[in-house]
C-alpha cells in the first residue's frame, strides 16, 4: 500500500516539474541581463560633476576707498554731488578749524612749483603772500618764509663777498709791492757791490795815503748806508709777505664762514619747507575729505552743510571709473585639494535671484598658498583665498547683463571633476569593504 502511494507522489511531481514554465524563465533571466546591462551601459555614459561651493564677493581690482573724517567738527561741502565724476586730489568737504582753505590751499600751489634746493630764492620769495590766515600753519609758514629771506638779504647784502674782495685786493696790491721793492732791491745791490769795489780801491789808496781820509770815510759811510738800505728792502718784503699771509688765512677763514653760513641757511630753508609741506599734509588728513583718485564719488551718509559729523564717521566713497570685475572667493579648507587654476564656476548673486536672472560664468584663476582663519557661524574655519576671472563680465547664462555694484555677495559653484556613474558606485563599495 505504502509502496503504492510512494509511486503515486513521485507521478505527480514529475507532472509537476514537466509542467513548469520554462519559457517565462527564459525571459526573465534575458530581462535580468538586459537590465544588468543597461545599468552598466548609463552608469558608464552618464557623468555629473563634484562641485566645492564657497561665498563669493564680485569686487574689482582696484577697491573703492571710503572717506573717514578726521576731526570733529561742522562740515562744508565744496559743491560736490552724489555719483558725481572727480579728479585726484579734488576736495570734497572741509570739516570747520582755524584756517582759511583756499589760503592753505593757495601756498600748498605756490610750494608745489619751487625747489628750495635749485631755485633762486630771489626768484621766488616775493610770491609768498604775507596777509594769510593758516590757523595753526601760521608759525610753520613763517618760520619758512623767514629762512627764505634770510638767504634772499644775505644774497644781497653780500656781505662775505665784499669782504673777500677786499682781502683779495689787498692781497693783490701786495704783490705788486713785493715786486717793487724787489726791483729797489736789486738796483740797491748794484750800487752796493759799485760802492764795495770803490771801496776797495779807496782803501789801497788810502793806506798809500794817496787820499785822505775823510774821502775814505765818506766813501765807506755810503756803503754801509746802502748796506742798511738793502737790509730794510729785505725786511719789507719778509713784512709785507707775513701781511700777505695772514691775509691769505683772514680768506680761506672768510670763503669757509661763508659756506658754512649759507650751508646753515639752506639747512634752515630745505628743513622748513619739508616741515610746512608734512604739515599741510597733517592739516589735510585732519580737515579735508578729498579724493585719492580719480572716480565717482559716492555720499555714505545724507549731508548738508554745517552738519556736525563726529571722528572716525565714515562720509564718502570714490568709487574707481574704469576698473577690471573679478570674484573673490573664501573657499574652505575641506575638499578644496580639488580645486585647479582654471577650474570653471558657476556664480550666483544674492542681488539678482538665480531663477530670474540666471548665473554667470567664472574661471579660477589665482589659489592661495597658505590657509586664513575665518570666523564662520561661530566657528573658526581654515579657508583658501581663491581669485576668480569672469571672462563674460556679469553677463549671466540668460544673456543678462547686470549692473556691476562694488562688494556683492553671492555663492560659487567650482565644478572640480565630471566622473562617471559606475565610478561613483565602486567608490561607495571600496569605501565600505575598506
Amino acid at each position: 500500500m505504502k509502496k503504492e502511494q510512494s509511486a503515486r507522489r513521485n507521478e505527480e511531481i514529475c507532472d509537476i516539474i514537466d509542467r513548469m514554465p520554462v519559457r517565462f524563465g527564459q525571459w526573465v533571466a534575458i530581462a535580468v541581463v538586459i537590465f544588468s546591462l543597461l545599468i552598466l551601459v548609463f552608469g558608464w555614459l552618464i557623468k555629473y560633476p563634484d562641485i566645492v561651493s564657497g561665498q563669493i564677493t564680485v569686487n574689482s581690482v582696484v577697491a573703492p576707498v571710503k572717506l573717514v573724517a578726521g576731526s570733529s567738527g561742522r562740515i562744508k561741502l565744496h559743491h560736490i554731488a552724489p555719483q558725481e565724476a572727480v579728479t585726484e586730489n579734488t576736495y570734497l568737504a572741509t570739516i570747520q578749524n582755524s584756517a582759511n582753505t583756499e589760503d592753505i590751499r593757495k601756498i600748498d600751489r605756490l610750494l608745489s612749483q619751487i625747489n628750495p634746493l635749485y631755485n633762486n630764492s630771489q626768484l621766488w620769495i616775493d610770491t609768498l603772500p604775507e596777509n594769510v590766515s593758516l590757523g595753526e600753519l601760521n608759525l610753520k609758514y613763517f618760520a619758512f618764509l623767514t629762512a627764505a629771506k634770510n638767504i634772499r638779504n644775505h644774497e644781497q647784502n653780500n656781505t662775505y663777498e665784499q669782504q673777500i674782495k677786499n682781502l683779495k685786493d689787498y692781497i693783490r696790491w701786495q704783490n705788486i709791492l713785493i715786486r717793487q721793492i724787489t726791483s729797489d732791491t736789486l738796483t740797491v745791490r748794484e750800487k752796493l757791490d759799485i760802492l764795495d769795489k770803490w771801496l776797495k780801491r779807496k782803501n789801497s789808496l788810502y793806506l798809500k795815503d794817496m787820499i785822505t781820509e775823510k774821502e775814505y770815510d765818506d766813501l765807506k759811510t755810503e756803503f754801509l748806508n746802502t748796506c742798511s738800505e738793502n737790509q730794510q728792502l729785505q725786511k719789507s718784503i719778509t713784512t709785507i709777505h707775513i701781511q700777505i699771509a695772514e691775509a691769505e688765512g683772514k680768506l680761506n677763514l672768510l670763503k669757509t664762514e661763508k659756506a658754512e653760513k649759507e650751508q646753515q641757511m639752506h639747512l634752515e630753508l630745505v628743513a622748513s619747507y619739508n616741515d610746512l609741506l608734512d604739515n599741510i599734509k597733517n592739516w589735510e588728513q585732519k580737515y579735508v575729505l578729498k579724493a585719492p583718485m580719480n572716480g565717482r564719488v559716492e555720499f555714505l551718509k545724507f549731508l548738508t552743510d554745517n552738519q556736525f559729523i563726529q571722528t572716525g564717521e565714515e562720509i564718502f566713497s570714490i568709487v574707481p571709473e574704469k576698473n577690471t570685475i573679478l570674484g573673490q572667493m573664501l573657499l574652505p579648507a575641506t575638499g578644496a585639494g580639488k580645486v585647479e587654476i582654471a577650474s570653471p564656476v558657476i556664480i550666483k548673486l544674492d542681488n539678482y535671484p538665480y531663477l530670474e536672472y540666471g548665473s554667470i560664468d567664472g574661471r579660477v584663476s589665482s589659489i592661495s598658498l597658505v590657509t586664513t582663519e575665518e570666523q564662520i557661524a561661530n566657528m573658526h574655519v581654515a579657508t583658501y583665498l581663491i581669485t576668480i576671472e569672469l571672462p563674460q563680465g556679469l553677463t549671466t547664462n540668460y544673456g543678462k547683463k547686470l549692473d556691476f555694484r562694488h562688494e556683492i555677495k553671492g555663492t560659487a559653484e567650482i565644478i572640480v571633476n565630471d566622473r562617471r556613474l559606475i565610478e561613483r558606485l565602486f567608490d561607495n563599495l571600496k569605501y565600505r569593504i575598506q
